[in-house]
């Protein structure tokens, strides 16, 4: 397993000049604790891509189809994703984990070889502390796994916005399934405009 370092605020400061190059980055996601509100939190129920139904082990066989024929960087947001992932051989570029499976304690991730990143993340929140983590690990030319002290749960949000274009992001759907959105101009579009929608005061 790589090197783990805790992935502070000011170890990102040093690197201000990344962030400067995505101009369409909100101030708030960069610099301050987004609050996402219970009406976005709603919408976020309804998968934001295709939704594969079924409990965990009855959507591999999809799965497994969907990630063959991608072209671009994978990621995995949550537990269940990135060990369902891991279990039919197909290594996350970005593992965003937080130890837990529907807020139970999991087998802790193990990704051969990765860089491993550590944030903090509050509930129900995107910091700026983890929205930078998202946002380097992506940038990143060797597998990352980015273990979250909170929760992920909304980090993929951030993910549509800072992924290339034609990253393939999957995510689990409580009690649904998992859901695969692939990563184009609307996609970014869709979660840049969630991310402001919860930055207004």
């Amino acid at each position: 397993m790589g090197s783990s370092y805790s992935y502070t605020l000011n170890h990102q400061r040093s690197q201000g000049s990344s962030a400067s190059k995505n101009p369409e980055n909100t101030r708030s996601s960069l610099n301050d604790e987004i609050v996402v509100p219970d009406h976005i939190r709603k919408l976020l129920k309804k998968p934001l891509g295709l939704l594969i139904p079924g409990p965990p082990g009855a959507t591999r066989s999809e799965v497994e189809k969907i990630v063959g024929r991608r072209t671009g960087k994978l990621v995995a947001v949550g537990d269940a994703v990135a060990k369902e992932l891991l279990a039919i051989g197909a290594r996350p570029d970005v593992c965003i984990v937080d130890g837990r499976i529907e807020r139970r304690p999991v087998e802790r991730i193990e990704v051969q070889g990765a860089k491993e990143l550590v944030c903090r993340n509050r509930p129900g929140t995107i910091s700026a502390e983890a929205y930078r983590a998202v946002r380097d690990s992506l940038s990143m030319n060797c597998p990352v796994v980015l273990r979250v002290e909170g929760e992920e749960d909304l980090l993929g949000l951030v993910v549509m916005v800072e992924a290339p274009t034609g990253t393939l992001m999957l995510y689990g759907q409580p009690r649904a399934g998992v859901v695969v959105v692939q990563i184009d101009e609307e996609a970014k579009m869709r979660g840049r405009s969630l991310i402001e929608a919860s930055s207004q005061r």
